[in-house]
Formats: structure tokens, C-alpha cells, sequence
């Protein structure tokens, strides 16, 4: 009996920590990768702001050829609809929901279980080429589980990110190569 107190005092002392600290851990959290892209910005933009690219580029995406796929509407309030049986990809939907060509793309993420995000990509021309950089936001509320969660955010989706970086980068430097600059 002694040994099943001291299991419970300690499983309750410890939720209760945990607890304790996650009232201290981001409700919002924001992950940004970045990479230089040899193309001018209006080239990276046209790939960005036409969403039936994006499974060329996005992470898992380009490689789940049985995913089923729908795109609509116009380039504000344009939308991308995934579903697929691959692990990790699931089912979600990307909205843009603002756009300044060629400089900027914001979008509206929802993925399986009401989860929410925004995707913001940021093109900036520079010496080295166009610098663009993919920033994520999500609000990740009270919910103990989650807060901890986004801990590990930039671990695991920030390398994600920087495949799908990549991934852009050689579909728009090779347009660009093809157009014959």
C-alpha cells in the first residue's frame, strides 16, 4: 500500500510541475528557415503564388503520388486541398489570403482536428540572388500537451522546411535557366 502512495504522490507532484511549467511556455510559437534562390524575386513568386506548384516543392508532398488534390478560386482566396493515407501528410488546406507581388505571400493553413497556422514567405532581391524566407506561425493556446509540443516545432518541421526550401529553389532555378533568363 506504501509503495502505491508514494507512485501516486509522485505521478501528482510531477503533472502538477509539468503543469506548473508549461503555464511559462509560448502560446504563439514562429519557426523561419531562409535560403538564396539565383533567380529574380518575380520568377520565385510566380512559383509560390500558383498553389498547383506546391506539391512539387512541399515537404512529402512531391514524393505521395496518391494523394488526392483540388485547387480554386483566384490568387487572393486561392485554395489547395490535400488528402492522403501517407503518415505525417494527411489531410489539410492552404488559403492565400494576402499577396504583394513579387515580394510577399501570406496563407492560412488547416490541417486534420482544427489545427490552424499561417505560412508567410518573404522574397527580398540581394547580391547573392533573391533571399526568401518561409516563416510559420501557430497558436498553440493552453493546452499543456501542445505548449510542450511546440518546443519540438523547430527541431522537426524546421528541417521539413528547409527541404521544401531547397525543393523551390531548384524548381525556380530551373524555369529560370529554361526562360533563358
Amino acid at each position: 500500500m506504501h509503495v502505491l502512495k508514494s507512485f501516486l504522490l509522485g505521478a501528482v507532484t510531477l503533472i502538477a510541475i509539468l503543469g506548473v511549467i508549461s503555464i511559462s511556455l509560448p502560446r504563439q510559437i514562429h519557426l523561419q528557415r531562409d535560403i538564396i534562390i539565383n533567380a529574380p524575386a518575380d520568377v520565385a513568386y510566380e512559383q509560390l503564388s500558383d498553389l498547383r506548384n506546391w506539391p512539387n516543392w512541399l515537404p512529402g508532398h512531391h514524393i505521395d503520388t496518391g494523394k488526392s488534390l483540388s485547387y480554386a478560386g483566384p490568387p487572393i482566396g486561392a485554395r489547395y486541398n490535400w488528402t492522403s493515407q501517407r503518415r505525417g501528410i494527411g489531410q489539410g488546406i492552404v488559403t492565400i489570403v494576402a499577396a504583394e507581388p513579387p515580394s510577399r505571400l501570406v496563407t492560412n493553413l488547416e490541417f486534420e482536428e482544427d489545427d490552424k497556422a499561417h505560412s508567410t514567405f518573404v522574397l527580398e532581391e540581394t547580391e547573392e540572388g533573391t533571399k526568401l524566407t518561409w516563416h510559420f506561425d501557430k497558436y498553440m493556446g493552453d493546452n499543456p500537451v501542445r505548449k510542450f509540443s511546440g518546443l519540438l516545432i523547430d527541431s522537426t518541421v524546421g528541417e521539413e522546411f528547409e527541404d521544401g526550401l531547397e525543393n523551390i529553389k531548384k524548381e525556380v532555378e530551373a524555369r529560370y535557366v529554361l526562360s533563358d533568363k
